[in-house]
């Protein structure tokens, strides 16, 4: 076999490799012979292997065995002190090799490396990762606002013949409080219901204060709380009138909590209570309402210039006590109200500068329209149908009285009727609203909206009899009927800039 042979040089090597440890392992014979039997090898076996393989001669072996002999022992190694202060103050500083700080120095940086990393501050200024899935948000905002009413007008008889009714009952008022004594004889009978101020002009100074939190737990899940000022907890505003406690402290309360799912790209469902979700003005919600229940929410494009958007929900209004009931008749059957909607329209991009939207939703009040009770004794606190009176309210809404009462039969002149009121309409709302707005840069654009109501459930003969208010004017002796209506409508021009809420309600 040729010596060029690849096994021939593969075996020339090893043998190489092998008599390279074999002396290796003979020259530190003398002065490691511990070792090497801790590790069960013995140098004069080996070179004795490697004469009878005829990779030394006897004569070779022979001299590295006398010259391992007869070189001198190393000297032993002095072990190094521990470091510290001696008895006799000796300072000892222990001697780390250089290889050896080199050695930590990178281990070191590893780890540091690793660590920032995955805590997320590898970069200054950089933040922890679970921190950067958290957002604060707010705003602070005060205002000057004047309320100026039109004046009622009366002819030379004193009859009220136009401008604003002059006695319009806070039906809000009564509902929330322990409801109104109708029997003039009875005790409290003498006593005049609130009325709100429809005449006199009114200036306020009006601080709102806002200050939110979001958070992305997950990819496709987040949270919203927001906490916001308020004089009252009315659901349709946030705002604190200056001065109208004095100099006492404003109160705060918890304006939003909610979670956002997000299954689908452009897909939300909303839990909790959250803005908003349908596309609206203040002639139908106000613009700081927000919205309990649950909303799902998306939108598609259909094209470069136009994409399509909706929204659905289930939102309650009012939920019964559990403790509903008179101590005469027991527990009553739940009243619980619910607003069930649906909206859609189209968003369209006419140019770099002109877009315009289309929107059109059914909003049904389930439950909302006030029931004539039971029969139900003077002296009962309670009456079944107590709770279809509206939990909020603020005014315009036809109201008819809620209470069957039974008077005390014994002096019914003096028998106390309180009274509570509900709406006398039922409200099916038909809602279409159309805007197109330009801008001429990032921060300055204007708006024009068209919005349109209807009540699809009014009916004008059902509530004509029980309504209590929204009458004509009586002007000698004619006059007086029903004069409500089902239809609401606005056409607004908005102007400003974008950045300071344009497109979130306005100012």
């Amino acid at each position: 076999m040729s010596r060029n042979h690849p096994v021939t040089r593969a075996k020339t090597l090893l043998m190489a490799c092998t008599a390279g440890v074999a002396l290796t392992a003979s020259f530190a014979a003398p002065f490691a012979v511990s070792s090497a039997q801790a590790q069960g090898v013995d140098p004069n076996k080996l070179l004795e292997i490697m004469v009878s393989k005829g990779l030394v001669s006897r004569a070779e072996a022979d001299s590295m065995l006398s010259e391992a002999r007869a070189a001198p022992a190393p000297a032993a190694v002095v072990p190094v002190p521990m470091g510290g202060v001696a008895a006799d103050g000796t300072h000892t500083v222990p001697y780390v090799p250089q290889v050896v700080r080199d050695q930590l120095k990178e281990e070191l940086r590893v780890e540091l490396g690793n660590q920032a990393q995955a805590e997320g501050w590898a970069k200054p200024g950089e933040t922890p990762e679970w921190t950067r899935r958290i957002s604060l948000y707010g705003d602070v905002r005060v205002r000057s606002e004047g309320r100026f009413f039109d004046k009622p007008t009366y002819n030379d008889k004193g009859e009220w013949i136009g401008g604003n009714f002059p006695e319009f009952p806070d039906w809000n008022r009564i509902n929330r409080g322990s409801g109104y004594q109708v029997n003039e004889h009875a005790p409290n009978g003498n006593l005049r219901p609130p009325f709100l101020n429809t005449a006199e002009d009114r200036r306020f100074f009006i601080l709102r204060g806002r200050v939110g939190l979001k958070a992305q737990i997950t990819p496709g899940v987040s949270a919203d709380v927001r906490v916001a000022t308020g004089s009252d907890r009315s659901p349709v505003s946030t705002n604190q009138t200056m001065g109208a406690d004095g100099t006492g402290k404003y109160e705060i309360w918890l304006d939003r909590a909610s979670v956002r799912l997000t299954p689908l790209t452009d897909l939300n469902i909303d839990l909790g209570r959250f803005a908003n979700p349908f596309d609206t003005s203040d002639l139908f919600f106000d613009g700081d309402m927000n919205f309990d229940g649950v909303a799902v929410s998306g939108k598609a494009a259909l094209g470069d210039s136009v994409s399509f958007r909706g929204a659905a929900g289930a939102f309650p209004l009012y939920n019964t006590s559990l403790n509903f009931g008179s101590s005469e008749a027991g527990p009553y059957k739940s009243t619980d109200k619910y607003l069930l909607a649906v909206q859609g329209g189209f968003d369209f991009r006419l140019g770099q500068e002109l877009s315009a939207k289309l929107s059109a939703g059914y909003f049904h009040f389930d439950g909302v329209e006030g029931q004539f009770s039971s029969p139900c004794y003077w002296n009962e606190s309670v009456c079944d149908t107590d709770g279809t009176r509206p939990a909020f309210q603020q005014f315009g809404n036809t109201m008819r009285p809620l209470r069957n009462v039974i008077l005390n039969p014994d002096n019914p002149s003096v028998s106390p009727e309180v009274q509570y009121y509900g709406l006398a309409s039922k409200f099916q709302v038909l809602h279409l609203r159309g805007q197109m707005q330009y801008d001429f840069n990032e921060k300055l654009g204007v708006r024009g909206e068209v919005e349109f109501l209807k009540n699809l459930g009014f009916d004008r003969n059902k509530i004509s009899p029980l309504a209590l208010n929204n009458h004509a004017p009586i002007v000698g002796g004619q006059g007086g009927q029903f004069d409500g209506g089902d239809t609401g409508w606005q056409l607004r021009v908005v102007a400003g800039s974008m950045e300071l809420g344009m497109t979130d309600g306005g100012w």
